[in-house]
């Protein structure tokens, strides 16, 4: 590939557009330029035989330069000899790829053009010593035509946590590390009893006269909390009263949001007790404080504020990144390319696989229980890879416009935050990773300039109106965040808090993905 390849005049290929026919600067190749529907584009390209000729005599002092042949040192043997050896028709193929490849580049530059993918290349005519002709037809970034995008009114505007809210937090905590007493005792509404259940499913009225009833055993010593809401409406409340060893017939019905197969229907269910056991509550004192990793009551109860206040912020900003970009979507024009969408496609499956992997099942194995083949998930997903693939190109038009970028040092940081960086250190030396993080960075900074976080100090104003503590979660870990998230409604929160409350994980999945891999992972043999 020539190192330094000449470019086509723009004024003279500033037509060729539609299809007419533009020669390069240097007279060495013809060609026509045209754009197609589906963000294609297709060129024609004929090269001169000279230039062809060029190219196959650069192969032959490459080659001859290595080149094992009696009586002369590498480099000095005559063509004609060279060729007795080794022969002559892969010169001129390897020249006609170079060719190829110089021209093909110099177009694309000359439009300004950024392909997609890989060109398909059909060759036309090709000969030693003749003109070559072919044609290529390549996916093209297509253009974005800009809306009224920063006319979307929406602001970050988070709700300060309360007192109640930081109570109820508390007493959830503590939830969480009561301790289960056995009791001898009928059940009561706020116990946990250890049950066996089994149902028989009615036929419905429209399956055959002669169906038999369905017969599902839904738990073995299965615990269940009676305080809770349980799947089926009125199960506990029916086990309520009940003592260990007790047995009793229930007829319920299975609400509109249980699985299809049992959505609406109506079972006799048979529950035993074996135990009953009572919640009993750590006291909230400075033992519990402790407990969860803080020094007191006080510092238990400002931790959870701070956790909730930056809890707050996030859904806040969430909520306005997808009023932000949903109004950039429905105010711009862009064709998508088919490519983007099978790419976005892939993000999903891949992440759909690993977290099948993190579960300890097959692809195969999730795929007969999700009832699903992967062809159907993948139509399944097609509406959410071309929202995805349209925001991705939006966003950078729209960062071309307002000039945001990502400096080196930024993306050093994120680098470094990166929980990769720590167990593969060089997986972050590929370009493509490194290219894929700058692109997330500048399409979060787009974002946040959008709705009027364009700076760190802009966040940590909002948390402080929240009586958040802005050292809790400083702009070091704001970078390492994932620009998808801000787009998509991600839960903005890391693993664990300072007092140890543990809050929900973040995600890289779209929200949309995430809804569809929910949804797959959630369903039952």
């Amino acid at each position: 590939m020539s190192t330094d390849p000449q470019t086509a005049d723009p004024t003279a290929s500033a037509h060729a557009d539609g299809g007419e026919r533009t020669t390069s600067p240097d007279g060495s190749f013809r060609y026509r330029f045209e754009r197609l529907a589906g963000s294609l584009a297709k060129i024609e390209v004929e090269v001169d035989a000279t230039r062809l000729r060029s190219a196959a005599d650069r192969q032959f002092e490459k080659h001859n330069r290595q080149a094992n042949i009696p009586g002369f040192r590498p480099g000095k043997a005559p063509r004609a000899i060279y060729e007795r050896h080794y022969g002559t028709q892969h010169l001129w193929n390897e020249g006609a790829e170079d060719v190829i490849d110089e021209t093909y580049r110099e177009i694309l530059q000359a439009h300004d053009v950024d392909p997609l993918d890989r060109p398909n290349v059909e060759m036309g005519t090709f000969e030693p010593g003749k003109d070559l002709t072919y044609t290529a037809t390549v996916a093209v970034r297509p253009e974005v035509k800009l809306g009224d995008y920063a006319s979307h009114g929406a602001k970050v505007e988070p709700k300060a946590p309360t007192d109640e809210d930081v109570e109820r937090v508390i007493e959830d905590m503590r939830e969480h590390h009561a301790e289960l007493r056995p009791v001898d005792r009928p059940a009561e509404k706020d116990d946990v009893v250890t049950v066996d259940i089994d149902a028989k499913i009615a036929p419905l009225p429209s399956e055959p006269a002669d169906a038999k009833p369905r017969e599902l055993t839904l738990a073995r010593n299965g615990h269940l909390e009676l305080g809770r809401t349980n799947v089926v409406p009125g199960l506990a409340e029916g086990i309520v009263g009940m003592k260990a060893t007790e047995e009793r017939a229930l007829e319920l019905t299975f609400p509109e949001d249980a699985d299809e197969d049992l959505r609406g229907r109506t079972g006799s269910f048979s529950v035993r007790v074996s135990q009953v056991a009572e919640k009993v509550l750590p006291p909230l004192d400075e033992s519990f404080a402790r407990t969860v990793g803080v020094a007191d009551l006080a510092a238990l109860r400002k931790a959870v504020r701070d956790e909730l206040a930056h809890g707050a912020f996030h859904e806040a900003r969430d909520a306005a990144a997808d009023t932000a970009v949903d109004h950039a979507l429905a105010t711009s024009e862009v064709e998508v390319p088919e490519v983007l969408v099978q790419d976005e496609i892939e993000h999903l499956l891949a992440d759909l696989r690993q977290r099948v992997e993190e579960r300890g099942l097959t692809w195969e194995r999730f795929l007969l229980q999700a009832k699903r083949t992967e062809a159907e998930i993948r139509e399944q997903w097609r509406s959410a890879a071309e929202r995805r693939a349209r925001s991705l190109l939006v966003l950078d038009a729209i960062a071309k416009k307002e000039g945001v970028t990502v400096s080196s040092t930024e993306l050093a940081q994120e680098v470094a935050l990166t929980p990769l960086a720590q167990q593969d250190p060089q997986a972050l030396r590929s370009p493509q990773v490194l290219a894929a993080m700058a692109r997330s960075m500048r399409d979060r900074k787009v974002v946040d300039k959008l709705i009027g976080l364009e700076t760190p100090e802009a966040e940590r104003a909002i948390l402080r109106e929240l009586g958040a503590d802005v050292d809790v979660h400083g702009p070091a870990e704001r970078a390492g965040d994932d620009a998808e998230q801000a787009l998509e409604s991600a839960q903005p929160a890391p693993p664990h808090g300072p007092s140890g409350i543990v809050v929900p994980e973040r995600s890289n999945a779209t929200a949309e993905g995430r809804e569809a891999i929910r949804e797959l992972l959630t369903k039952k043999e």
